[in-house]
């Protein structure tokens, strides 16, 4: 018995507002902050670069034992760390800020990204991604909860210090393995 996917259709649904409308000819992905090259890249030009394919549970923090806030997907994108290569952050650096359409954001430890298989993801389960899950960019955090999966992606910023993001600041932890509760 293989791995069961979740249907993009059937897959759970959480954000904090509306959905952002995307004009996609004007959307940028932009990396920069302590960085020795910024980049400014459009969908076209994200989605030329190296993609890899990634399964991976999403699961909300809030889930309860055997809740439905949960779900499998193949997640496809471009490696976080292959972005940092190209920006170069300076010695120094250590934390990424994922800033996202609809105001939310999210911070993860470079150490962290580069270590694990961290992705800005373009399609779900061999689609491109659907609007009410991210399009055109959503974060990929394997191993954590969905809080840090930010969805609607639209900036990087590489940080000296760590700032905390939407759910951060109200006292929700900056590294929440699944599993692994406060």
């Amino acid at each position: 018995m293989g791995i069961v996917l979740t249907p993009n259709e059937k897959f759970f649904k959480i954000q904090k507002g509306r959905i952002p409308s995307v004009d996609i000819g004007a959307w940028r992905l932009t990396v920069d902050g302590y960085v020795e090259k910024s980049l400014s890249l459009s969908y076209d030009e994200l989605s030329m670069l190296p993609q890899i394919k990634l399964i991976e549970v999403l699961e909300c923090y809030d889930n309860t034992p055997g809740g439905n806030l949960i779900g499998v997907a193949e997640w496809e994108g471009v490696l976080v760390r292959d972005l940092l290569e190209m920006a170069q952050p300076r010695e120094g650096a250590s934390t990424l800020l994922f800033y996202s359409l609809d105001g939310y954001s999210t911070n993860h430890k470079i150490d962290y990204v580069r270590r694990m298989c961290v992705m800005l993801a373009l399609k779900m389960n061999g689609v491109i991604l659907p609007i009410e899950h991210g399009y055109p960019v959503r974060l990929v955090a394997p191993g954590m909860y969905g809080y840090k999966w930010a969805k609607w992606v639209y900036r990087v910023e590489v940080l000296r210090e760590e700032k905390l993001g939407y759910w951060e600041k109200r006292g929700y932890p900056s590294e929440p393995f699944r599993g692994l509760r406060k």
